[in-house]
Parts: structure tokens; sequence; C-alpha cells
């Protein structure tokens, strides 16, 4: 099921009860401006805020790391949060099962090939040389989504992550196993979700 992709302020967040959650914000505005400290404060608080709102207004929500970094929810029990902050904003999912996302700044600098399988290679070389940087910055979040789903993504290499782009929203992942994967583009920034594949 794909994800409910949300920005803006919470309070107009429409929730089906059962979606994950991707929550694209500026780690300013009202529910940053009353952090104290650093980025990452900021987006624990924000992080913090989603999920009593999912969690039906529970209040008592704890977040700590695994060794790797990873974001984790130990209270309430039965839900996953996944983070990627680029720029100003800050991408947070959270749903009910393991959960990863990746948010990456549009720019124009050419592909690094050397990330790519040579079948990805192939299939952005065929794209118009316009297209290509785009194209490949959306694999990119999408190796990069996989490997937090693993949960230890400093030591996967991109080139091993093999993606199918099915679409212009839909793709999948395999290395260590498959990740169903959506994606989009708010025009400044690509973003993506990814779920183990059942």
């Amino acid at each position: 099921m794909s994800p409910i992709w949300h920005d803006g302020p919470l309070d107009t967040l429409a929730w089906d009860g059962r979606s994950a959650v991707a929550w694209s914000v500026a780690e300013t505005g009202p529910l940053a401006a009353g952090q104290q400290g650093d980025a990452r404060a900021i987006r624990h608080g924000l992080a913090c805020a989603l999920l009593r709102k999912l969690a039906a207004g529970t209040t008592a929500v704890r977040l700590t790391r695994s060794t790797a970094g990873a974001p984790i929810v130990a209270a309430p029990e039965g839900w996953y949060l996944g983070l990627s902050s680029r720029g100003a904003h800050c991408l947070i999912g959270v749903a009910r099962a393991p959960i990863a996302v990746d948010r990456e700044v549009v720019d124009d600098h050419p592909p690094l090939w050397d990330m790519l399988t040579p079948t990805e290679a192939d299939a952005l070389r065929r794209l118009p040389s316009a297209s290509q940087p785009r194209a490949w910055l959306r694999r990119w979040t999408i190796k990069e989504a996989h490997a937090k789903l693993i949960n230890e993504p400093r030591r996967i290499r991109p080139e091993t992550i093999e993606t199918i782009v099915r679409d212009p929203i839909n793709a999948v992942a395999h290395f260590e196993g498959t990740s169903r994967c959506w994606s989009r583009s708010t025009g400044d920034a690509i973003e993506t979700v990814a779920h183990w594949s059942r």
C-alpha cells in the first residue's frame, strides 16, 4: 500500500489509520520554533509530534537509536520510524511495519556511474542526457532508503543494490531482501519511502 505523502502542518493530515505516512516538513516553523538545540533535536521533536498524532494522541513517545544510528520507536510499541534530512527540510516516515526514507536535493551534477549496477547504468544511458541527473538521483534515493531498511547503510556499497524503476512512482530494490519503494519529486527534491516487499 502506497504511503500517504503529507506537506504542511500536522493538523491538516488526513490519515486512513493504516497507511504509512511520509511527512515532508521544514525544520523551522511553529513546531520547530519551540525546540532548543541542534537540527537533530528539531527532527526528534517533529518525529515525536507525528507519532503522537498517529498513535491516537498518546503522550508517551520515546525514541532511541540503533547501534548503526537508525531511529527506533521505543514507545509506543508497534511503530517504526524513518528520517532523512537535506537542506532546510526533513522527511519523516512513520508506519506499523519497518520503514525507511530518503530525501535528496535536486542538482544538475552528472550521474556517478560507478554507483550503479550495469543494468541501471544501461537504462540511464538510454535517457536523454538532460534527464539523466534527476533519474540518477531518484535511483540514489531508492538505494539509500533500501540500505536504511537493512539498518546498516554504511556497510553496503551502492552498486550492490539493484533498483528496478517501474514507473514515475513505483520501484523495487534488491539486496539482502526486496523492498517496495515509492518516490515523488517536490520540485527541489526527490523523496523515497521503502517497505519490505511481501
